[in-house]
């Protein structure tokens, strides 16, 4: 008898013990590896053939390092001995046992009622389905109904689905009470922690591309204030501090100047003043509050105002509170005086976009104190209050602003990456900066916007989505000193923006409001129809109409880019509490407490989240060319009607027609594309199709920019977008936010120069169309 094993290929004799196996390891390591070789006597001498007669067969054996197969060898049995075998000692023989004990039992129960074996398989069938239903319900195996997509695409009903329950208010809410717990100008203490706590809040989202740009813009505080009021011998002293103040008013101090009662500060207001011949001495202009500051104070220093004072409108009984409304002049050119709008010839060196004169807000008692000092006289207004007459009241007015030409602001920048055309991309914007704590105004709509930072990445994380394109998330600041920090913005990246951005929205005057399910919407004719669908607007009362008021998407606006702003109602007005002491947390914190306005706010977000979804994440970016077409021409038919005996517009409704035939070929183009990806493919969609895709997204990207004048608007070179945007002069009962070179020149009486406007309006379209129509297919350029 063997017993085998030794490791050297050699066999032990009977007689090593058994533990000598085990433990010899170190007596076979003495063992040589191959056996010994005999050599020949020394000095014999023998031919090859004598030594060994017989011809041997010559074979490769291969060479095996036997050391290192002895280690592996040695691990192996360490790792058996000392692993393997004490767990299946200890623990698959005893559960072994245990389940066979475990069957026995089964079925000796199973026996009483029935077969063992049928009655087995009907549990194991009951069992795998219980558990595969488990599986299947959970969303761990993905489908179309919990993976977010449908074919290539996203599927956009689950993922609003699985956003409607994902809505965390009480987040919202935390965020609202932070971000308005203090004032934050841009450039204060204030604002330092606000951004801190948007910056913070962006970095913890785990956001790919999170950053912060400082610019450096003009700006005031204040210093000092007073007001004094002199009738004959008596004089009445106005309690006023740096509470009243303008942002970007201008330092002045004025002694015994007359004071003048001007309404609404309107050029008919002022011209009526004018011809009743109540304006022949120097004046101090006090007006109530209109819908455009900066045109207030363009009237007053038209018509010679040294100065002006603004009354503020009382609040829910509250007749102390003052509006710190900025007096910037965006008709010229949003952001720095010293920018002059981008443009530095010598031409336009003496405009100016801020005030050359002082102007100091007054609350509706302090205002209502100087006006019973005028007498019921001179002109009466449709407010019931008289002008009253110069010489009867003086002011000694002092204003003093801290003014900086350069103070930091600061902009907020996080992007989401497209995993498409990632050279497309939309804005999703907020204001952030406030005079005051800013609850109703722009507070929430920083804190909307950082809760939908939040769900797209919830959705981005729960279904591994990415949009078709670019988000890009920006918090501007700077708004209250001529929107600094958007225009900054768009100077420092215009090539960049022109050529990617083709959308922006902006959510800073979205409010909540007790009630009211509202939502005005100011949007580029090309989204129109697509915020009109009522199947998506959530049981909201949608009014859509182009942008008449300016903001921190004035920038992108005149340079062509389509924005779209979401405004509440009474915020759109600007009216009190906005920018007042009353604008505070506490006194709005109230509408979280009613169920309804939490189902408001609820669905607010989620509006603007799937408005923004569908935007950015549509296989075609949603511009309804035909619904542009028939919206321009609508706004064009009161310029024909009343001028066509003195313009020509036959060029410009030429250019019109063509683009009607392209959004024809666009509609039919669309259709055609849904039919065969998503009624026959189920959302597969061909190679080549993409491409086509791609070029229509990249040709209709391009509308808006290519619809500018690269010279801008006579005497305003910054306004470069010639079909929407601000006419210098509000035009009474018309619209003044289209065709503004036209209406401008039409204001002045200069009929040469209102029809060379409209040359360029029909240059601007017919040339933007031919580019339209020849651009390629390839999506690279």
């Amino acid at each position: 008898m063997r017993i085998l094993g030794s490791r050297n290929a050699y066999d032990l004799l009977p007689s090593v013990e058994a533990g000598q196996l085990e433990n010899g390891q170190e007596e076979a390591d003495d063992l040589p590896l191959e056996p010994p070789e005999y050599d020949r006597l020394a000095g014999e001498e023998m031919a090859e053939e004598e030594w060994n007669p017989m011809e041997q067969m010559e074979l490769d054996d291969p060479q095996v390092n036997e050391p290192l197969v002895e280690k592996v060898i040695r691990l192996r049995d360490r790792f058996s001995n000392n692993v393997v075998k004490p767990v299946k000692d200890k623990i698959v023989d005893p559960l072994a046992q245990l389940l066979g004990l475990l069957s026995d039992k089964i079925d000796y129960y199973l026996n009483k009622v029935g077969n063992p074996l049928i009655l087995r398989r009907f549990f194991y069938i009951f069992m795998m389905s219980a558990i595969a239903y488990l599986v299947i319900s959970s969303g761990f195996i993905p489908s179309e109904r919990t993976s977010g997509f449908k074919g290539m695409f996203s599927d956009h009903e689950v993922l609003m689905e699985y956003a409607r329950g994902s809505v965390d208010l009480s987040k919202f809410e935390r965020d609202w009470e932070y971000i308005s717990s203090m004032p934050h100008m841009s450039g204060t203490k204030g604002d330092a922690a606000i951004r801190h706590f948007v910056m913070e809040t962006m970095n913890n989202n785990k956001l790919k591309l999170t950053k912060e740009d400082e610019l450096s813009v003009y700006s005031s505080f204040p210093y000092e204030m007073s007001l004094r009021a002199v009738t004959g011998e008596e004089s009445l002293q106005l309690n006023v501090s740096t509470e009243n103040f303008n942002p970007l008013s201008a330092t002045g101090e004025l002694k015994g100047i007359g004071l003048i009662y001007g309404n609404m500060g309107s050029l008919e207001d002022l011209q009526k003043l004018k011809d009743a011949a109540l304006l022949e001495d120097d004046f101090i202009l006090m007006v109530r509050y209109g819908e455009l500051v900066g045109e207030q104070i363009l009237v007053a220093e038209k018509f010679g105002a040294k100065g002006v004072l603004f009354i503020t409108d009382p609040y829910n009984g509250n007749q102390d509170i003052v509006q710190k409304k900025s007096v910037g002049i965006p008709q010229y050119w949003p952001g720095s005086p010293l920018s002059r709008g981008g443009d530095e010839s010598d031409a336009f060196k003496d405009l100016r976009n801020i005030p050359r004169i002082p102007t100091m807000p007054l609350s509706w008692n302090q205002g209502m104190r100087l006006l019973s000092l005028l007498p019921d006289d001179g002109v009466q207004f449709e407010d019931g209050f008289y002008s009253g007459r110069l010489g009867v009241v003086h002011l000694d007015m002092v204003v003093q602003m801290d003014n900086r030409e350069l103070h930091p602001a600061h902009n907020i920048i996080c992007k989401i990456e497209g995993r498409e055309q990632n050279d497309k991309a939309i804005i999703i914007a907020a204001s952030r900066t406030s005079v005051t704590n800013g609850a109703t105004y722009p507070a929430f709509g920083t804190a909307m916007l950082l809760s939908l930072i939040q769900m797209f990445q919830e959705l981005k994380y729960k279904f591994d989505w990415k949009p078709l394109r670019n988000i890009y998330f920006v918090s501007y600041g700077g708004a209250e000193f001529n929107y600094a920090g958007s225009a900054g913005f768009t100077a420092q990246k215009l090539t960049k923006v022109k050529d990617h951005v083709y959308c922006m929205l902006d959510i800073s005057q979205l409010s909540l409001e007790s009630g009211s399910r509202k939502i005005d919407i100011q949007a580029h004719p090309l989204l129109h129809q697509f915020f009109s669908e009522e199947n998506g607007n959530m049981g909201f009362d949608i009014t859509v109409g182009h942008p008449k008021q300016y903001g921190d998407w004035i920038p992108l606006m005149a340079n062509g880019i389509p924005v779209s702003v979401f405004s509440a109602p009474e915020v759109l007005k600007s009216g009190p509490p906005i920018e007042t002491s009353e604008d505070v947390f506490d006194n709005v914190s109230t509408l979280l407490e009613a169920p309804g306005n939490l189902a408001t706010l609820s669905d607010m977000i989620l509006y603007v989240l799937q408005s923004s979804l569908k935007l950015v994440d549509m296989p075609f970016i949603p511009f309804d060319i035909t619904e542009y077409v028939h919206y321009v021409d609508k706004l064009l038919e009161p310029l024909e009607n009343n001028h066509s005996s003195t313009l020509r517009f036959q060029d410009t409704i030429k250019a019109l027609l063509t683009w009607k035939k392209i959004g024809d070929e666009w509609s039919a183009w669309r259709k055609g594309w849904q039919n065969i990806v998503f009624s026959r493919d189920e959302g597969i969609e061909p190679s080549l199709i993409s491409v086509h895709r791609w070029t229509w997204n990249k040709k209709l990207s391009n509308i808006g920019r290519r619809q500018c004048a690269p010279g801008g608007l006579k005497n305003r070179p910054y306004y470069k977008n010639v079909l929407f945007g601000p006419s210098f002069w509000t035009q009474p009962n018309d619209d003044s936010w289209s065709f503004p070179g036209i209406r401008d020149a039409i204001n002045e009486q200069d009929w040469a120069k209102a029809q060379q406007e409209l040359d360029i309006v029909a240059n601007v379209l017919a040339e933007s169309a031919a580019l339209f129509l020849e651009e390629t297919t390839d999506v690279g350029t």
